[in-house]
């Protein structure tokens, strides 16, 4: 495994042909996706049109990637990444991405780049 999608990235594979292509430049065996990558999509999913949800809650269903359970060992980093960026403007969740792609070094896929170059010494990759 080398890379950990952010969820703008899992929306991007689904509506971006660059970012599919980058997408398909790698195995699928190289990427995963965050359980809490998984709660945001369903909660879009839940959070949006009715007459949408069951097509996107198949998109959910159907990511063909690894999803990563949140260990202690993510809890732990989560909260030294939480102390290190505490006096900059980060969300909670990201912070908890972030900790996933650090604790197993991953290179993070994100567009919001802007949010997590705060996190010290995690690696992040821009797709779009």
């Amino acid at each position: 495994m080398r890379f950990l999608l952010d969820t703008n990235a899992v929306i991007a594979m689904h509506k971006h042909q660059g970012f599919r292509t980058k997408l398909q430049q790698h195995h699928v065996a190289d990427i995963a996706i965050s359980v809490i990558t998984q709660y945001e999509l369903y909660y879009g999913a839940f959070n949006g049109s009715s007459q949408h949800l069951s097509a996107n809650l198949l998109r959910i269903e159907s990511i063909p990637f690894t999803t990563l359970t949140f260990t202690p060992e993510d809890a732990k980093r989560a909260a030294i990444v939480r102390a290190a960026t505490k006096n900059q403007p980060i969300g909670s969740y990201d912070i908890l991405i972030a900790a996933q792609a650090l604790e197993r070094d991953l290179i993070l896929v994100t567009h919001n780049t802007r949010e997590f170059m705060r996190v010290p010494k995690l690696r992040l990759e821009d797709w779009l």
